[in-house]
């Protein structure tokens, strides 16, 4: 009967075992899933990269507004109005990166901005680019202060 026991058990854990693990280069998967962290870039969007800012059922901050314009030198301005959801007040950080008509990146994303939130307030974010026509979207991601 022990014998029994034994075969199943190692019947059972050689049926778990599957092919090895490969290294190297696989094979990219599409995800489908928009709350999965590995989900397509949504550009011309400000998303929140951390966690803790989305926690609470509402949120600690919302993105009120947000949007992008020329400015007389041709460059993109984008502005993202962000408000504090909470009775105290928050330092976020905030950057900017820019894509050109085929969503390939025009120039390095732009340094961690500061941005210091006055309870149940409202601030604002604005950043331009550096180059000029070829810049078409953008992606702002906000994080909490480091």
């Amino acid at each position: 009967m022990k014998l029994v026991a034994a075969c199943v058990a190692a019947v059972v854990l050689l049926a778990g075992c599957q092919a090895p693990y490969q290294e190297g280069a696989q094979m990219g998967l599409r995800v489908n899933d928009q709350m999965a962290p590995n989900a397509r870039i949504q550009y011309d969007q400000v998303v929140i990269l951390d966690k803790v800012l989305q926690n609470s059922k509402s949120g600690k901050i919302a993105v009120e507004q947000q949007g992008a314009r020329r400015n007389p030198t041709g460059t993109l301005k984008v502005i993202a109005m962000l408000r504090n959801r909470t009775d105290f007040p928050q330092v976020l950080e905030a950057r900017t990166s820019y894509f050109d008509n085929g969503f390939a990146p025009t120039e390095k994303p732009s340094s961690w901005t500061r941005i210091h939130m006055d309870p149940n307030g409202v601030a604002s974010y604005e950043e331009s680019s550096m180059a000029a026509q070829a810049v078409a979207h953008y992606l702002v991601e906000v994080r909490e202060a480091r």
